[in-house]
């Protein structure tokens, strides 16, 4: 099975480098590695072209991150894909882990694991925070998708600010794809300031929308088979 992965990468240079060597370090080998770069204006793109050609590098003006996850779903040619965010970390068995369940499991689509957030802000975390290790389904980078997955749902959404994760794990349940779980760590989130996700206000809104455009599937859904039944 071979196994791709997708990097989206914006001004990344922080972390950029760990990221990449905990992907590199993957006891299962990988097929790609695709990355792309959205416009990254601070030294990103000469960490990339360190890596030579274990990576393959597309620069693209700054369009988002789903915009840029969806660039890469273009160029695939593996069988499963993986992604994983510029300041993230795959522990090194992740992929075999998921692989080996997708292989075990030859009717479910999607594998997922465990994420482990990696709690790096200066402010303590308010009591009201659950950053135990535990399944987080909404991060792509804990999952691995055969490639069929965007065959049957399409790209992802371009039209949710950072919420694409979140549809399109919604849009998964309610095409009914069938996921595997494994016990083992599939993602360590690093959770920082720099995070996209820092602004509540803008999440929330996000989230909100990703909410508001699932409800509309179920509704229009139900209205169909109300059609249908009359």
């Amino acid at each position: 099975m071979k196994a791709s992965v997708i990097i989206p990468v914006y001004n990344g240079s922080q972390y950029l480098a760990t990221t990449l060597e905990s992907v590199l370090a993957q006891t299962y080998p990988l097929h790609e590695i695709i990355v792309i770069d959205d416009g990254s204006t601070d030294s990103s793109p000469d960490i990339l072209r360190s890596y030579g050609e274990r990576l393959r590098v597309t620069r693209q003006d700054n369009q988002g991150v789903a915009v840029a996850r969806n660039v890469g779903l273009l160029q695939v040619t593996g069988d499963v894909i993986n992604f994983i965010d510029q300041d993230d970390l795959w522990p090194a068995g992740r992929t075999a882990a998921l692989v080996n369940a997708l292989q075990s499991n030859p009717d479910a689509l999607v594998a997922a694991g465990q994420v482990e957030i990696l709690y790096e802000r200066p402010r303590p975390p308010s009591p009201l925070d659950n950053f135990g290790t535990a399944l987080r389904e909404f991060y792509v980078g804990s999952l691995c998708i055969r490639k069929q997955v965007f065959d049957l749902l399409g790209p992802l959404h371009t039209g949710l600010g950072y919420a694409d994760d979140v549809d399109f794990m919604m849009r998964r349940r309610e095409a009914n794809i069938k996921t595997v779980y494994v016990d083992d760590v599939t993602l360590q989130y690093r959770l920082h300031e720099g995070n996209t996700s820092f602004n509540r206000s803008v999440t929330n809104a996000h989230l909100m929308a990703a909410l508001r455009e699932s409800l509309q599937r179920r509704r229009k859904e139900e209205g169909k088979q109300r059609d249908e039944r009359s």
